[in-house]
C-alpha cells in the first residue's frame, strides 16, 4: 500500500463531535462521521450520533450543538462499535487534528472491548503546519484560504466533507507520488494513542496556536454563575487539575492574570 499512488488507496476520512476536550476526564464521543474515498469518488458513508451517558460541556455543546435531547435515543457506542471499526477497514484514515479523534474511538473501542484498529492516519493539520504557512490552520480558517465551499454547521458529517476538499487542495499543492512520500511530508503516520496512559493534552487547534505563536487568543467564557464574557487573552500555560483542565492567561479585559475552566470556553480564535 505505501507505494501505490493515493488515487488507487481507499481513505477513510473522519470526525468526530465529543463532550469535552478530553477522555481523560470522562469525556466521549456524541457524533461520528466516517466517509470512504478512492480516486475522489465518494465509495461509502457512515455517519450517527451516539449517547455518551454523561453531560456536555457547555464549551463543547455551543461549537457543534448537539444537546442532550439530541442523543438520549441515540445508540451507545459498544452497540456500533464493531459496524464502525469495518467502516475503517483496509483504508488509510483522514482527519484534522487526528490525534484528539483517535484519543477518543481509542477509549470508546476499550470500553466497548473492542480492538482498537491500526490504520496508517493522514492528519491533514499536520501536513499543513509542516508544508504551508497559514496564519491560521483551523479547518475553517484553510478551507477559506482555498476559496472550499463548506457548510456553516460545526457537525462530523460536514466536516468530514471540508476536511476531503482541504486535503485534496493539499495533495493538489504537495504532489506525492505514493502514500509513502505523503506520509514523510507529514513526519510518518499518527500513531492510535491510548489516552489512559498518556500525559500529554490534545488541546484545540486555536489555543494550541496562541501557545505556540504567542498571538493572543479571544475568549467567549461562561463563569460558573452563568454570565457571559468576552475578553483578549495572552496564554501562559495549560495544565490539568483534578477532573479540569485550565488555561492560566493574563487577560486584557482585567488588566491581570486569570485562570479560566477551558469546559466553559464556548468560542475561541486566534489573533489575525
Amino acid at each position: 500500500m505505501l507505494d501505490l499512488p493515493l488515487d488507487e488507496i481507499p481513505l477513510v476520512f473522519l470526525d468526530t463531535e465529543t463532550t469535552g476536550l478530553t477522555p481523560r476526564f470522562g469525556d466521549r464521543l456524541l457524533e461520528i462521521a466516517l466517509v470512504r474515498f478512492r480516486g475522489g469518488v465518494m465509495e461509502n458513508f457512515y455517519t450517527t450520533l451516539l449517547n455518551p451517558e454523561c453531560s456536555i460541556s457547555p464549551g463543547a455543546s455551543r461549537i457543534h450543538g448537539i444537546t442532550a435531547r439530541d442523543v438520549s435515543d441515540a445508540p451507545l457506542f459498544r452497540d456500533v462499535a464493531k459496524p464502525i471499526r469495518d467502516e475503517m477497514e483496509n483504508a488509510v484514515l483522514v482527519a484534522h487534528n487526528a490525534p484528539f479523534d483517535l484519543g477518543f474511538l481509542t477509549h470508546e473501542f476499550r470500553r466497548a472491548r473492542v480492538n482498537s484498529p491500526a490504520n496508517l492516519v493522514l492528519d491533514t493539520l499536520k501536513l499543513l503546519r509542516r508544508n504551508f504557512r497559514f496564519r491560521s490552520n483551523s479547518l475553517a480558517n484553510v478551507a477559506n484560504a482555498f476559496g472550499i465551499e463548506r457548510e456553516t454547521t460545526h457537525r462530523a458529517l460536514a466536516d468530514v466533507l471540508t476536511t476531503h476538499k482541504v486535503f485534496e487542495h493539499i495533495v493538489e499543492k504537495l504532489a506525492p507520488a505514493t502514500l509513502r512520500e505523503l506520509l514523510a511530508m507529514q513526519d510518518g503516520t499518527v500513531t492510535w494513542a491510548d489516552t489512559s496512559v498518556r500525559d500529554e493534552l490534545v488541546l484545540p487547534p486555536a489555543l494550541e496556536e496562541a501557545l505556540r505563536s504567542r498571538r493572543k487568543l479571544f475568549l467567549r467564557y461562561v463563569d460558573e454563575y452563568g454570565g457571559k464574557s468576552e475578553r483578549w487573552v495572552s496564554v501562559v500555560d495549560v495544565r490539568a487539575q483534578k477532573e479540569y483542565i485550565y488555561v492560566r492567561a493574563f487577560c486584557h479585559l482585567r488588566d491581570a492574570e486569570r485562570n479560566f475552566r477551558l469546559d466553559r470556553v464556548i468560542e475561541m480564535k486566534v489573533e489575525e
